[in-house]
């Protein structure tokens, strides 16, 4: 098997019901992952942010700020100056992001902070509730990289403060030797912390360089260690936002979607409707015939146990032809009607297919595309004779290419268009009156659409009449032009408007067929998605909408 059959295969399944249920477990698995994660397995969450880590900022040389520029300090300040620019200050904010309040049982080792060689002098806890920062202060504790002994060790912030006096005097007194006795603690540990869901704090630390450092730029080391049980400590810097739970999360999403879309695909599906099995034999208008087939093709080839075949025998004679039809034979058959039919039956069920929009159809060399609606009556009485009486250009005797008795769609040409019935037969060529040598109009007739259309194209001054698609397809091959009525384009848009020459395709049953009866299916197949889209396709407008309601145009009385 090659690689795109693997994929086509692939894809079959996966859009099929069978993959509905995998892709659910997928989706539900990658949504789920982040939240377990966060919940069950990480349920708690420390981060902590460097927010500041710099000198305090005085200048042991220049300290005026004489509008004169930099001037040299005061000897009696130089000195002070060169013993604070060895200081430093960080400043850390700490919050609990998790699901969950952390307490001090939660610790297996205490959050910590070392700041490399550099000596802890001070620290102070901000921004924070006064619970939370009683909390932190008791439970803060300062510690060196040295083994602890009772003199260097670990202290409370209580015993550094005690100290800082004594250190301060003996950094004054002995500027460049501090005392060597003095505590050097490089760390700050918070121990017994206790963190409620979202709560934060600032824990603020004054450090100071070795003893050996003799200038220079200020170190900024930070060191962070401590273990969460159940959770973790992230640095809030470095926290990366195209994380796993991010991008589990979107594929879910994206899931979920496609789901979400298989499943009103599946929907969709199931409201087709099914198979019958049998024949069925649909008999009527010659217009709507051809896009008929069609779409009985495409049924058969959904359900091969069905036969179903039509014929373009005309409107009226067909629904004649369904009503004595026996009681036994009623699923057997159903008819095509461009309109409704005045004489059937009631025993004759009906139902709209689509709408029917028809167009003037003319010999292309005749020059005309547009008439009005009296211009037409008058061709059709006898009125206008020759082009050369409607337009500017040669002498060109008119023809008349009309449909037999039996024809919907000239019925509704005579209802809708010219308010009378045609003339008469005169012609058999369409050319010359040999029927009738004293007829004022040379009207011929043709049995279906396509042969009036055919007789149209190759008439000299031939007028005629046909459905829209099946004129458009005429028209396209250069020999019959499309003309507007009363300077409407035919087309389904312009019946609002005021274009009076169409109607509705109406199917005709005997009686309503059985429910396990190919008529039946292949009637709800004539309103599902699939016939619609055929009927769209083909220049039609369905009277069944997607939404399963009539079109407008399907429930107007002069339909």
């Amino acid at each position: 098997m090659s690689f795109g059959e693997i994929v086509r295969t692939l894809a079959d399944v996966l859009t099929s019901s069978r993959g509905i249920v995998p892709i659910a477990v997928v989706a539900g698995a990658t949504i789920l992952a982040p939240i377990i994660d966060r919940y069950v397995i990480r349920r708690r969450r420390v981060i902590y942010r460097e927010l500041y880590n710099s000198k305090i900022g005085l200048n042991p040389v220049t300290l005026s700020d004489s509008d004169n520029g930099a001037v040299q300090a005061d000897p009696e300040l130089v000195r002070t100056v060169q013993l604070l620019e060895p200081l430093s200050v960080v400043v850390i904010r700490i919050r609990n992001t998790g699901s969950f309040d952390i307490g001090p049982d939660d610790w297996e080792h205490p959050l910590q902070f070392t700041f490399g060689r550099r000596v802890v002098w001070d620290a102070r806890v901000s921004d924070a509730k006064d619970g939370l920062r009683e909390v932190v202060r008791n439970g803060l504790e300062f510690f060196t990289h040295d083994q602890p002994t009772p003199e260097n060790g670990t202290a409370r912030l209580s015993g550094v403060r005690a100290l800082l006096p004594q250190r301060l005097t003996a950094l004054l007194r002995q500027a460049d030797a501090p005392a060597a006795a003095a505590p050097q603690w490089h760390g700050v540990r918070l121990e017994q912390l206790s963190l409620k869901r979202r709560e934060k704090f600032k824990l603020v630390v004054v450090l100071r360089e070795p003893d050996d450092w003799r200038g220079g730029p200020l170190s900024k080391e930070l060191d962070v260690t401590g273990r969460l049980s159940g959770g973790r400590i992230k640095d809030e810097r470095k926290q990366r936002w195209l994380s796993w739970p991010v991008v589990t999360g979107a594929i879910g999403v994206l899931l979920t979607g496609a789901l979400l879309s298989m499943l009103l695909v599946a929907v969709s599906r199931g409201s087709e409707p099914g198979c019958g099995n049998g024949s069925l034999a649909v008999h009527g208008s010659s217009a709507f015939a051809p896009i008929m087939n069609s779409v009985a093709t495409e049924y058969q080839k959904l359900c091969p146990g069905a036969t179903i075949t039509t014929q373009a025998d005309g409107s009226v004679s067909a629904v004649r032809e369904l009503g004595p039809l026996p009681a036994e034979q009623k699923d057997s058959m159903a008819v095509l009607s461009d309109g409704k039919a005045s004489d059937a039956g009631p025993d004759l069920v009906t139902q709209p297919v689509a709408v029917l929009v028809y167009s003037l159809v003319v010999n292309s060399p005749v020059g005309v595309d547009r008439l009005s609606n009296e211009q037409v009556r008058g061709i059709f009485n006898g009125k206008y004779t020759n082009w050369a009486q409607l337009r500017e250009g040669p002498s060109i005797p008119i023809r008349v290419v009309g449909r037999g008795q039996e024809s919907g769609t000239r019925k509704t040409f005579e209802q809708k268009v010219l308010g009378a019935a045609e003339p008469g037969l005169s012609s058999d060529d369409c050319r010359t009156p040999t029927r009738d040598p004293h007829a004022t109009v040379v009207r011929c007739e043709r049995g279906k659409t396509d042969e009036l259309l055919r007789a149209v194209g190759d008439t000299p001054g031939a007028i005629g009449y046909a459905d829209v698609p099946a004129a458009k397809i005429a028209a396209a091959g250069g020999r019959v032009a499309m003309a507007k009525l009363d300077d409407r384009y035919p087309d389904v848009t312009s019946i609002d408007a005021g274009y009076r020459f169409w109607t509705v395709e109406y199917l005709y049953t005997k009686g309503v067929p059985e429910n396990d009866s190919l008529l039946k299916q292949f009637l709800d197949y004539l309103r599902s998605s699939t016939a619609r889209a055929e009927l769209q396709d083909a220049g039609y407008t369905p009277c069944v909408t997607k939404q399963g309601l009539l079109d407008q145009y399907c429930t107007r009385p002069d339909a």
